[in-house]
Parts: structure tokens; sequence; C-alpha cells
């Protein structure tokens, strides 16, 4: 065997070290931020089953006092899906006198921006202890006060809308089937179990985990010495089915462009849902610049 070729495995032996000690380095990094996460996950469920049960209680109360629609067509829901512009508008209607997404704004935003807060301030304050950065992370600057402002009015705004839709998918169904108040009161019941089950879990994994990304991302711009910051993939089976985002594991980007799903990082505000939704992917710092 030649020098060349004992130089070429040589280096190969040392690349190939060099990624496991990368992975192994992702791999505990990912932990930490799944411990920071969850606590706060955690307590952030109960505020929302509780809004959630709230909400139930009210469009319950309203559907007791509420005249059960009727139109000439028997069948309304297919009258619905057809196009009938006096069934669109009856159901509606309908919708509007149990449920209004404003009414419930300013419930969610309360409910959901202390944990939010902490979310963001504990994520930015673990950037600047990755990189060792010496700072106190701030999030009554403009910055940070816009991104949870916005934050949680989007949140709040989304969730209301969903809860909405899903009350008016059960209210059409139960006018198809002919259903009394009773049978449709339990069809919004089971509307707003599932709200306070698994959908709930889905939010406060998205919301905390968006909230922590975000203040990471913040938090390597503020320290002003990171140059490139790297995409780490959830490490369990908690991570919903994304082969893009799995691909992305280890690609690093100059901090501030984006990466090749066109993120600048997980939960991009500017992000699809499809990209944010359940997403537990994280980023760490990369290369960092040398002191003067």
């Amino acid at each position: 065997m030649t020098l060349m070729e004992l130089l070429t495995i040589r280096i190969a032996e040392d690349l190939a070290l060099a990624e496991i000690e990368a992975e192994a380095y992702r791999e505990a990094k990912w932990h930490e931020f799944v411990k920071q996460t969850e606590p706060i996950e955690d307590k952030f469920k109960p505020k929302l089953r509780t809004a959630f049960t709230k909400q139930e209680k009210s469009v319950l109360a309203k559907l007791r006092s509420t005249s059960i629609p009727t139109l000439p067509e028997k069948r309304f829901w297919s009258m619905t899906k057809a196009g009938s512009e006096e069934a669109e508008a009856a159901s509606e209607a309908y919708v509007d006198a149990v449920f209004t997404a404003s009414e419930w704004q300013t419930v969610f935003e309360a409910a959901a921006l202390p944990f939010v807060t902490e979310a963001y301030k504990k994520a930015g304050q673990a950037a600047f202890t990755e990189i060792g950065f010496q700072a106190a992370f701030n999030v009554t600057n403009p910055a940070a006060r816009k991104y949870l402002q916005d934050k949680v009015f989007k949140f709040s705004e989304d969730v209301n809308e969903v809860t909405r839709e899903k009350i008016r998918k059960a209210l059409v169904k139960g006018l198809d089937a002919g259903d009394d108040i009773r049978k449709i009161s339990k069809r919004i019941a089971d509307v707003f179990e599932i709200n306070r089950g698994s959908r709930t879990d889905t939010i406060a994994r998205t919301e905390i985990v968006g909230a922590s990304n975000n203040g990471t991302h913040q938090g390597y711009i503020d320290s002003e010495i990171v140059k490139t910051e790297i995409w780490v993939d959830s490490r369990d089976d908690k991570v919903r089915t994304d082969p893009h985002n799995h691909a992305l594991d280890g690609e690093e980007v100059a901090l501030g462009k984006r990466f090749s799903n066109g993120l600048l990082h997980p939960h991009d505000p500017g992000g699809a849902a499809g990209n944010v939704i359940n997403c537990r992917c994280r980023t760490v710092a990369g290369e960092l610049k040398e002191a003067a």
C-alpha cells in the first residue's frame, strides 16, 4: 500500500470519526432541548383545557337557546356541499349564533402568553450559555416584544378559527341527520373532547417548541458572535413523518440564511403549517466569530 493510499484511508477515518462526534453532539443537544420544552408544555396544557371547557359550556348554552334552522330541501348537508346559497347562509348563521371566534381571542392569548414567554426566554438564555456568551437574554426589547405579541395573537386566531370550523361541521352533520338538540349537543361535546385531548397535546407542543426555536435563533443573533447554524432533527418517535426535514439533520448554513427546506430555522414564523405543526427539530450554533 502506498503512502498516498494510507493517507487517504487515514483522512476517511478522521472524517468518519468527526461525523460520529458531531452526531453525538447533536443528539445530546436535542435531548437538552426536550428537557427544556416538555415541562413548559405540561404546564400549558391544563390552561388550554380550561379554555376549551369554557368554550364548550358557552357553545352548549347558546345552542339550547337558539332555534334549529330549517330548509325546504331535505338534505341540509348535501345542499351545502352542492353549493346551495340558502343552505350555506343558514349554516353560517347557525354557527355564528353559538360561536364567534373573535370573542375568544383574548382568552386564548392570555392562556398562552406566560408559557410562550417562558419558552422563548429560556431558549434565548440557553443559546447564550451554549456559545459561552455572558449576558442576560432580553425579552423586553422591541424585537422580542413584537415576536411574542404576534405569536400569541396568531396562535389564538388560528386555534379559534379551527374550532369554529369543527363546530360548523358538527352542526351541519347534525342538521343533515335530522338530529334534535340533544344529539347536536353530543356532537359538539365530542368536538371539545378531542380539543381537550389530542388537539391540546399538539397545540402545546407546537407553540412551545416554536417559541423555543425562535428564542434560540434570536439568542444567536443577539450574541453577534454566531456565524453558522446547524439543523438538528428530532431523536424520537414523537416527530411527525417528514423525510425532507429529517434529511436536513446536520445541514449548516450562515446565520440568517435559509436551510434547503426554505426555513430560517425550525418553526420559522414564515413557514407553512406543514413545516411547523408537531415539528420538534431545533438548531445548534456552528461556527463562531473569533474574538477580536
